[in-house]
C-alpha cells in the first residue's frame, strides 16, 4: 500500500498479526487447551456430522437355528453446525501516521493499536466461549452453556431437539448447600461411560478457591529457608512457610479457572467429544490466515483520512456427546 509502504505492510503481516493470534489463544485458558487438537473446517457453509442417537438392538446371544435379525437399524442422524465469525477493526488516522515518523515510531504506533484491538477480540471470544450461542442474534460461538445443558436453557442442540433425543442432554445440577467432594464425584460419575470419562474441569476463580479449601486437610506445607528479603532484620536466613496450591486435579482431571467462566458454575468437560473447528480465510480476501484468524490487510478509507484493517476469526465449538459432560450451577460456598 503506497500510503504506508512495504515496510509497514510486511511488519504487520510478519510480526503483529501472528503475535495477536498467539495472545488471543494464550489469554483464554480453555481456548488454548482446545487449540492443541483443533480441527480444520471441511465441507461447505455448514458441517453435517452423523451421530448415533439411539441404542442398537439387532443383536445378542442366540442358539443353534434361532432366527437372526437382518434388519438395518436407523440410529444415526446429522448434526448441522453453522460457523461463527468475529472481527475487530484496527484503524490509523492520517494525522497519527504523519506525527509518527520513521520506522521505529510507526512500529510503536502499530504495536499499541494491535495490542488494544487484539485484547478486545480476545475478550469477546472469551466471553462467548462460555455462553449459550444466542449473543448478537445467535451469531456468537456455541459456548459451554450451549454445549452442556439438559434442555433447561438450550433445547435445540446443533439442529436436534434434546427433548426428542434425550441422550443429547448433559447432566446439569443446581448446587444445594456448600460444595463437597461428594458433589464432584456425582458429576464425574454421571459423565463417565466406561473408560470414557471427563478430561478437564473449568470454573471461576472464586469456585476454584472453594475447591482449594476442600483440599486443605490434605495439602502439604513446604518449610524451608526464607528469601533474604523476608528474613529478620539484619539476618540472612529464616523459616519460610509455603501454603496453598496453584494446580488442582480431581481423579486425575485438571481443574482450571477462567475469569470469563459463568458465575457459580463448574463444568466437567470430555475433550474427546468437544472440538474447536477453525476456518482459514481465502487468500484472495485476507492478507494472512492462521488457525482460524485472518488479517484483511490495510485498506485506505474511501471517505476518511485514515487506513483500516480487520482482524477476523471464523470457526465453531462442536460437541458430539453432551451426555459425557456435566455442569453444576449456583456454587457460592
Amino acid at each position: 500500500m503506497p500510503a504506508l509502504g512495504n515496510f509497514v505492510t510486511s511488519v504487520t503481516r510478519e510480526k503483529f498479526f501472528p503475535s495477536v493470534v498467539d495472545n488471543v489463544f494464550d489469554g483464554i485458558p480453555l481456548f488454548m487447551r482446545l487449540r492443541d487438537k483443533a480441527r480444520p473446517w471441511s465441507g461447505g457453509y455448514r458441517l453435517n456430522i452423523p451421530t448415533e442417537v439411539s441404542t442398537r438392538t439387532a443383536g445378542g446371544s442366540f442358539s443353534g437355528f434361532d432366527t437372526l435379525s437382518t434388519n438395518q437399524e436407523n440410529v444415526r442422524v446429522n448434526f448441522t453446525v453453522d460457523p461463527s465469525e468475529y472481527y475487530w477493526t484496527v484503524a490509523i488516522s492520517g494525522i497519527q501516521k504523519a506525527l509518527n515518523k520513521g520506522p521505529e515510531a510507526v512500529v510503536d504506533l502499530l504495536a499499541a493499536e494491535f495490542e488494544g484491538t487484539g485484547r478486545a477480540l480476545r475478550n469477546a471470544l472469551a466471553e462467548d466461549l462460555f455462553g449459550d450461542g444466542t449473543g448478537n442474534s445467535s451469531k456468537a460461538i456455541n459456548g459451554l452453556v450451549y454445549q452442556i445443558d439438559d434442555a433447561t436453557d438450550v433445547v435445540t442442540f446443533q439442529g436436534l431437539s434434546r427433548n426428542t433425543y434425550t441422550n443429547l442432554r448433559a447432566t446439569r445440577t443446581a448446587q444445594s448447600g456448600a460444595l463437597s467432594f461428594t458433589n464432584l464425584a456425582t458429576d464425574y460419575d454421571a459423565s463417565q461411560i466406561g473408560a470414557d470419562s471427563p478430561t478437564l474441569g473449568v470454573t471461576t476463580p472464586a469456585v476454584w478457591s472453594i475447591i482449594e479449601r476442600l483440599t486443605t486437610p490434605v495439602q502439604n506445607m513446604e518449610i524451608g529457608r526464607a528469601y533474604a528479603k523476608l528474613a529478620p532484620a539484619g539476618g540472612t536466613s529464616g523459616i519460610a512457610l509455603n501454603y496453598g496450591v496453584n494446580a488442582i486435579t480431581y481423579r486425575g482431571v485438571p481443574i482450571i479457572s477462567d475469569d470469563q467462566c459463568t458465575s457459580g458454575n463448574l463444568f466437567l468437560l470430555n475433550e474427546n467429544h468437544l472440538n474447536l473447528y477453525l476456518i482459514d480465510q481465502d487468500p484472495l480476501l485476507a492478507d494472512s490466515s492462521k488457525e482460524g484468524f485472518a488479517w484483511t490487510g490495510w485498506k485506505k478509507s474511501s471517505n476518511q483520512n485514515a487506513i483500516v484493517g480487520q482482524l477476523l476469526f471464523a470457526g465453531q465449538l462442536v460437541g458430539d456427546s453432551p451426555r459425557t459432560m456435566s455442569r453444576r450451577t449456583g456454587i457460592t460456598s
